[in-house]
C-alpha cells in the first residue's frame, strides 16, 4: 500500500477516479461538506488530497484534510474519507497524514463522523457530538 498527497495541479487529474468514492461516503454520513466543497478545496490548494494506492497502482481510498486554528492551536482536520479495506491501509495513512500535518504547523487531527474512525485513530478522545432534529 502506497499513500500519497496529490499535488495541487495533479487535482484535476485524479480527481474523476475518486470523486464517486467522496459522493458515496458523503451520502453515507450526511456530511455538512458537499463533494463540490472538497473538489473546489482541493483544486485551490486550501485542502490535501491524499490516495491509497493497491500493488497494481488502482485507488483504494481517498481523503482530504484541511489545516484549521482550534482552541488548543492548529489542528488538520479530515474533511472526507472513503475506501475499502480500511485495516489494510489505515497505518499507512494516518502517517503519511500525520506528517504532512506536522509540516502545516499542526499539533493534532481532526476527524468527525462514524463510529469506524476508531479503527484508524484508536488512541483517540471524543471531543463533542453532532445531533439532529427533524422539524
Amino acid at each position: 500500500m502506497n499513500a500519497s498527497l496529490v499535488p495541487v495541479h495533479m487535482v484535476d487529474t485524479v480527481w474523476p477516479h475518486v470523486v464517486a468514492g467522496f459522493q458515496r461516503a458523503s451520502t453515507r454520513s450526511g456530511g455538512d461538506l458537499t463533494v463540490s466543497d472538497l473538489w473546489i478545496g482541493c483544486r485551490a490548494g486550501h485542502c490535501f488530497l491524499f490516495v491509497v494506492q493497491n500493488e497494481a497502482n488502482d485507488i483504494i481510498a481517498a481523503t482530504a484534510w484541511k489545516p484549521e486554528a482550534w482552541g488548543k492551536g492548529q489542528r488538520f482536520r479530515c474533511l472526507g474519507l472513503y475506501g475499502k479495506g480500511v485495516r489494510e491501509w489505515a497505518d499507512t495513512l494516518r502517517n503519511h497524514v500525520s506528517q504532512v500535518a506536522k509540516l502545516c504547523g499542526c499539533n493534532g487531527l481532526i476527524a468527525d463522523g462514524r463510529d469506524g474512525w476508531k479503527v484508524i485513530f484508536p488512541d483517540a478522545k471524543r471531543l463533542r457530538a453532532v445531533y439532529e432534529v427533524a422539524i
